[in-house]
């Protein structure tokens, strides 16, 4: 457990991002990943401060997490036995995980410097590392010349929580999948009402998002989108219209993936779903309801204490929730929720669907707004 409280986040400006790289390429097993993986590792992950004689664990290192000694030393304390590492040593090459820390109480010698990386992302970059990416090659397309570098959109898409969760196999597959097409300023992508057919990532370029609630003549911006970026994934997973029309703001490239590589590709490995009498344990633990319906829905019934953010609404307000709180989304049948789930988990925001929506539940599972009341 994380007990300490007065740690002070190293800020981007203040990192020296060279030194920083150099000090993990010398660590195992980091030192298998190239210069870009490290770069992305490092915008993924924590530097942390300590002062001297700081208790950061009482009862070993959570699985989830791993740390690397970069500055002053730690003083462990296991199985009866008592030692002290510091950061120039051989022993900090190594990383810091609950593999060999399960039940160590350890504590800061010195002031101490820590990098703290989600062993999930440690793993993907280390497969993705075996991923050999094509050359850059120039191609002829309907809007012209278009420069592919597929090992570019490899870095553009570790940075991506969704596409880290999909297999090695998978990654290699969806590059040679993808397809770059030439946009220009003011080129309408996707229009709201239309049926899905591309998913896209934007290469280069920026986009807007704009939605148009009841069919009025104003539209309502929701939001920018730029490089790295990605949309079009809601109509595809839910077989529904399109929620949002999105328009180039500048001359750019996007990356383009039919519906049905889509679907083999992303939507099958990415999402987790799960049994409404297996959710009562999962709530218990931390996690929380979001209700992915319009309002109106939600005011006629509801699961007591949930959320309510409608689809349209959740690029806008992905932001507002905790990223260390896992999510529960549901609808009336599961299909918008498992686009919802999509969705959040481009902003890294952990999420679950449940089987079958609430269509499936008793009345006496869900309580009613006064409003509808």
């Amino acid at each position: 457990m994380l007990e300490a409280d007065n740690k002070r986040v190293i800020s981007p400006e203040e990192l020296n991002c060279d030194k920083l790289a150099a000090q993990l390429y010398r660590c195992s097993p980091l030192s298998t990943m190239n210069e870009a993986q490290i770069a992305v590792l490092i915008s993924l992950s924590v530097v942390e401060r300590y002062p001297s004689g700081t208790q950061l664990y009482s009862d070993g290192i959570p699985n989830d997490v791993v740390l690397y000694l970069l500055k002053g030393g730690l003083e462990i304390t296991q199985a009866g036995n008592q030692s002290t590492i510091q950061a120039d040593s051989d022993k900090a090459l190594k990383p810091f995980s609950s593999k060999h820390f399960a039940t160590a109480a350890i504590t800061t010698s010195g002031e101490v410097d820590l990098i703290r990386i989600e062993k999930e992302l440690i793993e993907t970059l280390t497969a993705w590392g075996q991923i050999s990416a094509p050359e850059t090659e120039v191609v002829m397309s309907e809007e012209g010349i278009v420069t592919i570098d597929r090992a570019s959109w490899l870095n553009s898409m570790i940075k991506s929580p969704t596409f880290r969760k999909l297999p090695a196999a998978n990654i290699e597959e969806l590059l040679n999948k993808l397809e770059p097409i030439r946009v220009n300023a003011g080129d309408l992508i996707i229009r709201q009402g239309d049926q899905g057919d591309y998913f896209y990532m934007i290469n280069n370029g920026t986009a807007l998002v704009t939605i148009n609630p009841e069919n009025d003549e104003d539209s309502v911006i929701m939001a920018e989108l730029n490089e790295g970026a990605s949309f079009g994934e809601a109509a595809l997973i839910s077989d529904k219209p399109r929620n949002a029309t999105i328009t180039m703001m500048e001359d750019g490239v996007l990356l383009r993936l039919s519906k049905d590589n889509f679907i083999n590709l992303l939507k099958q490995p990415t999402l987790r779903w799960v049994e409404f009498d297996k959710t009562a344990g999962i709530i218990k633990r931390g996690a929380k309801w979001i209700d992915v319906r319009m309002t109106e829905e939600y005011e006629r019934g509801h699961i007591p204490g949930a959320i309510n953010i409608p689809m349209r609404e959740l690029h806008k307000r992905a932001r507002e929730l905790n990223k260390n709180t896992p999510y529960i989304c549901y609808c009336e049948t599961s299909t918008r929720s498992s686009a919802a789930a999509f969705v959040l988990s481009q902003y890294e925001i952990r999420t679950a669907v449940l089987k079958g929506g609430i269509e499936t539940l008793p009345e006496d599972c869900l309580e009613v707004s006064n409003a509808a009341a």
